[in-house]
């Protein structure tokens, strides 16, 4: 799954939102790139907990494409 984070701006942000994705699921795999604001996740857990961490961490994902 890929989400645009529009509001991720820094490694900071990235960390933060990593961080949050491998508390709710440490086997993730998580790959952030913060020029262009998107996350890559792979994860068997379904989206919409992925969005609430991601969200829980004070950041607003949009579903990419």
């Amino acid at each position: 799954m890929e989400f645009v984070i529009p509001d991720m701006n820094c490694g900071g942000c990235a960390k933060a939102v990593a961080n949050a994705l491998k508390r709710l699921d440490p086997a993730a795999l998580v790959d952030i790139d913060v020029a262009v604001k998107i996350a890559r996740v792979s994860s068997a857990l379904p989206e919409p907990r992925l969005i609430a961490a991601i969200e829980a961490a004070g950041f607003h994902p949009a579903r990419q494409s």
